[in-house]
């Protein structure tokens, strides 16, 4: 819970414009057990720009990979 504070933070705060930010917001609610809401960001990720090397992995199998 404490990560997804300080994340969601980060989002209010211009976050939502770097793809870094919004995999990892994904990666928190995939943890959380929110598949689909984790899918939308690592959508988002992709959609403004280059993520991680497993980004793609992540969105094909919806499953995350660190």
């Amino acid at each position: 819970k404490f990560k997804k504070t300080w994340i969601e933070k980060a989002i209010l705060n211009g976050g939502d414009k770097r793809p870094v930010i919004l995999e990892h917001y994904g990666d928190i609610l995939y943890k959380l057990g929110k598949t689909e809401k984790a899918l939308e960001k690592w959508n988002e990720a992709k959609s403004i720009g280059k993520g991680s090397e497993l980004l793609n992995k992540k969105i094909q199998e919806k499953k995350l990979y660190e």
